[in-house]
């Protein structure tokens, strides 16, 4: 009769074969160190995509900003020649001098006339804030500057359009007091601001003092306008060349 021997198993805490303990907590010592190792991986290359990201929309702001500081510049030189020529025009009026110098008229008609629109290109900015860039400028004071001055950007356009349209309807009461029909050129072929054109003016005489007063006032309103329009982008240069500097030692950090 055969005998059938059962194997015999060996206990791991006697010496056997089988995992110990101390197998397992190396396991999981192992385990946890690349999880945790890849933790903080992904939150250097986070933290690097971020840094990238921030240096790239800033520079594109830059760019924003030294376009903008060319444009001020021009509005800036566009606002004092509009001072000149419509206070010398009211000059005219307010001495009773427009019979004798109606050439004058002439000459400085259109440059008086001329709406100035001032705008501004700001996309860069608007790009940061619609994506949520923002957040990747963990400097709030540069943060903050930079939104203070697209407000300010926003509130010199909206003045600069309601001073404007006010001068557009009190063109409409002046226009009744001369003859105003022949400011621009009819010629399709070329510009109105390119073309020297010296429009015919006509003077109906003897103005009473309440309309010579309006015309005054009128020229007046110009000058207003081209001063205050001028007060408000030199305080905007100042902020953007202070806001391009902040700006560029952010970047060469």
């Amino acid at each position: 009769m055969e005998v059938h021997h059962h194997p015999k198993v060996e206990n791991p805490a006697h010496g056997g074969t089988g995992k110990r303990f101390k197998d397992y907590f190396l396991e999981f010592i192992m385990l946890f160190l690349a999880v945790t190792l890849g933790f903080f991986a992904e939150n250097i290359r986070e933290h690097y995509t971020e840094e990238e990201n921030a240096k790239r929309y800033l520079e594109a702001f830059r760019d924003e900003l030294t376009q903008q500081h060319n444009t001020i510049n021009a509005y800036k030189n566009i606002f004092r020649h509009k001072i000149i020529v419509c206070d010398s025009m009211k000059n005219i009026f307010y001495s009773d001098q427009e019979v004798g110098k109606v050439d004058d008229i002439r000459r400085l008609l259109l440059p008086c006339l001329r709406v100035t629109e001032v705008n501004f290109h700001t996309s860069a900015y608007q790009q940061m804030v619609n994506s949520g860039a923002l957040r990747y400028i963990k400097n709030i004071a540069l943060r903050d500057s930079m939104s203070a001055y697209n407000s300010y950007i926003g509130t010199t356009l909206a003045y600069n359009s309601q001073i404007t349209q006010a001068i557009i309807n009190n063109t409409v009461t002046v226009s009744s007091f001369f003859d105003l029909h022949d400011v621009v050129s009819s010629d399709t072929s070329v510009s109105y601001e390119i073309e020297h054109h010296l429009p015919v003016v006509r003077i109906p005489g003897l103005f009473t003092p309440e309309q010579r007063n309006r015309i005054v006032f009128f020229w007046e309103s110009y000058v207003v306008q081209a001063q205050s329009d001028l007060s408000r982008l030199r305080k905007l240069d100042s902020g953007n060349q202070r806001l391009l500097e902040m700006v560029n030692e952010q970047i060469n950090k």
